[in-house]
């Protein structure tokens, strides 16, 4: 892969074990990345918290923070950087616990790296589907320059995949968004990212945009997809 004449992709790796992160800096620095290590979850999270980083490939199992702990406190700081969670813990509610925790996506180890490395090409690109850099309803206003939602008054912090799937949503309010348009159009890659991983971000945006009693502000409907809430127009 080849970024002449583009920045290049600044990945931090936090990977306790020596000899995949020495496979893993091999095969991205040969693709064009920088890639910074830590191989432990506090050197991590301050390496996240201080410096500027594309993406972030964090390990569950952590000699310090873990994984989850290093991506629920990032976020609850603000962060916005992709963070893809690698880890040996398979089970459905494992991926679960670490897609809840604010990780962006989530793979498995054993892993083909080919598989890695689309993920990490998926979570590198932005959508270059919109136009303007504003957007506003009567109760809900979006700016893509500043990463900013704010609804009825008061400002909602999403991080970066959060931010991308609302965007979309709110580009087309008033139409429904398949599953399947919604992982092409806002990760560019319907192999690298999972129906679960897009179920568990869209209820992560809910718990943050929702008020108590009030009708959810995504709408869901199976076979159709998911919409802006008529509600929000």
């Amino acid at each position: 892969m080849s970024f002449i004449g583009t920045a290049v992709p600044r990945i931090l790796l936090v990977e306790d074990d020596v000899p995949l992160t020495t496979t893993l800096v091999d095969w991205f620095e040969s693709s064009g990345h920088e890639i910074v290590v830590a191989h432990s979850g506090d050197a991590g999270f301050d390496l996240l918290k201080s410096s500027n980083f594309d993406l972030a490939i964090v390990d569950w199992q952590l000699p310090g923070l873990s994984g989850p702990e290093i991506c629920s406190r990032f976020r609850l700081d603000g962060g916005t950087t992709a963070i893809l969670m690698l880890t040996g813990k398979a089970q459905l509610d494992d991926k679960e616990a670490g897609l809840d925790s604010g990780a962006d996506d989530y793979l498995p180890k054993p892993f083909d790296i080919r598989e890695l490395n689309a993920r990490v090409r998926a979570l590198l690109r932005r959508p270059k589907v919109y136009y303007e850099a504003s957007s506003r309803t009567s109760n809900v206003y979006l700016d893509v320059a500043g990463h900013t939602v704010v609804i009825e008054g008061r400002r909602v912090n999403l991080h970066t995949g959060e931010f991308a799937v609302f965007e979309y949503l709110f580009r087309l309010r008033g139409s429904y968004v398949s599953v399947d348009n919604l992982i092409r159009q806002v990760w560019q890659s319907d192999a690298a990212v999972t129906d679960d991983a897009l179920r568990s971000c869209i209820r992560r945006i809910r718990n943050k945009v929702d008020e108590p009693g009030k009708p959810s502000l995504i709408t869901a409907t199976k076979g159709l997809g998911y919409k802006i809430s008529n509600e929000y127009l």
